[in-house]
Parts: structure tokens; sequence; C-alpha cells
């Protein structure tokens, strides 16, 4: 993000209605600006190559959008992603996770949440929509999971806390544990499963590879507190 704080967006839809939604609703807020809306891949690379915008909004739907994310991410590794979609296709939500999107969102996502999720996204913050983090935990594919057997019974269930969204503080309670024997936890769930932040985790829990596209900062201790689930990448 520029140093003027203005989140520089563009916003891909193949359905016009929706993009002026989005436009109506960005409009409101100081610090994000559309500059630009296509309603075709092919349009939208020539966009993010004139305008060199911050994030991009795709609607998941669209014929090509993954193949266009894995394009973004060759061609413009520093545009973050965020997919929107009308609901939830396991395959696709792994493979956007693995192509290192940094939103996941269904489409009827309320205007307030889907502000902060672009501002979580600009921060560097994977935010992904309760209903498609519920979907996607309760159907794991451990294809490439990492050493998940390796984790003790009270790891297993950190993890599990943690995957709901749920931040240190609040996994100490439900555990009745201290918050400083959580990171411990953590340490030792990262160590054990090869990643290096909460993201990652989530990457391994849903069987991908971790092709990081750029260095993972120090994991926050807290999540955002959003109805979405927002992790530290």
């Amino acid at each position: 993000m520029r140093q003027t704080e203005i989140i520089r967006l563009i916003s891909v839809d193949a359905q016009a209605i929706f993009r002026a939604g989005i436009r109506h609703i960005c409009c409101t807020f100081p610090d994000i600006e559309i500059v630009g809306e296509a309603g075709r891949s092919a349009d939208a690379l020539i966009l993010c190559e004139r305008l060199r915008p911050d994030l991009m909004l795709l609607d998941g739907a669209m014929p090509g959008a993954l193949s266009l994310v894995a394009q973004m991410r060759q061609q413009y590794p520093a545009i973050r992603i965020i997919i929107l979609v009308d609901q939830v296709e396991e395959n696709a939500l792994r493979r956007a996770l693995q192509l290192g999107v940094v939103g996941y969102l269904l489409k009827h996502v309320d205007a307030f949440d889907l502000v902060q999720a672009i501002r979580s996204a600009a921060g560097g913050l994977l935010t992904i929509d309760p209903e498609v983090a519920a979907h996607a935990i309760l159907t794991p594919d451990a294809g490439d999971s990492g050493d998940q057997e390796a984790l003790s019974e009270r790891e297993q269930a950190v993890l599990s806390l943690l995957l709901q969204g749920i931040s240190n503080n609040a996994i100490a309670g439900r555990l009745n544990i201290s918050p400083s024997t959580v990171k411990f936890h953590l340490r030792n769930i990262y160590s054990k499963l090869g990643v290096r932040s909460r993201a990652e985790a989530l990457a391994v829990i849903y069987g991908q590879q971790h092709a990081a596209a750029r260095p993972a900062p120090e994991p926050s201790t807290e999540l955002l507190r959003l109805p979405s689930l927002a992790l530290a990448v």
C-alpha cells in the first residue's frame, strides 16, 4: 500500500450490476479507490499492466478465473487478490489458496465486512468467509498435509480452534490453558507441519503445496476480530 494509505483496486466481474454495487460501496470510504473495472480476464490483465493497483476483487465464477489468478501471480505478484463466489467449490477454494489469494468471500457478504476484508488484504491478512472456512475445514484433503499425525491431542485441539478463526486468548480460555502455552503449542504445530504462519498452516490442512510468492512475516498473536476468518500471512 502506498504512502497515501489509499487502497487502489480494480473490480473484475462479468456482471456489470455487481461491479456497480462494489463501486457504490467503496466510493463511500476515503481510503479505498476503484481505479478500474473489467468484465473479462483479458481486460483485467490490461488494467493491471496500465494501473498497477494494490488489489483485485475477482468473480470466482468468471470463466478462466483461476487461470487469471495464476497468471497474475506470475506477472504481478505484488497485486493482492480477493475472490468472491456465490457458492463454495472445494477444488476451486484449494486451488485459489494454493495460488496465494488473500481473500475468499461469498458474494452475499455485507458492505462492512467486504471493506474490512479489503483493508485486511492490503495489510497482509488472509481473510476467509466463515461459511467458506467451516466448509473447507470439514472436508480437508490430506494428500499433502505435512506431519499432522505427529500432532499431540492437545496440539490438534489448538489447531482445530485456530482454523475456526479464534484468537490465542480465546483458545486459551476454551482449553483452560495460558496464552503463553497456546503460543508454545503453535510453535510446535508450525514446526511439525513445516510452516511459518497461520496462513501456511491453513494451506497445509487443505492439502496444498506452499509456494510462497513473498516472504511471510511473523504471525500475529491475535486474529482480526471480524465475522470472517482473518489470518496473518
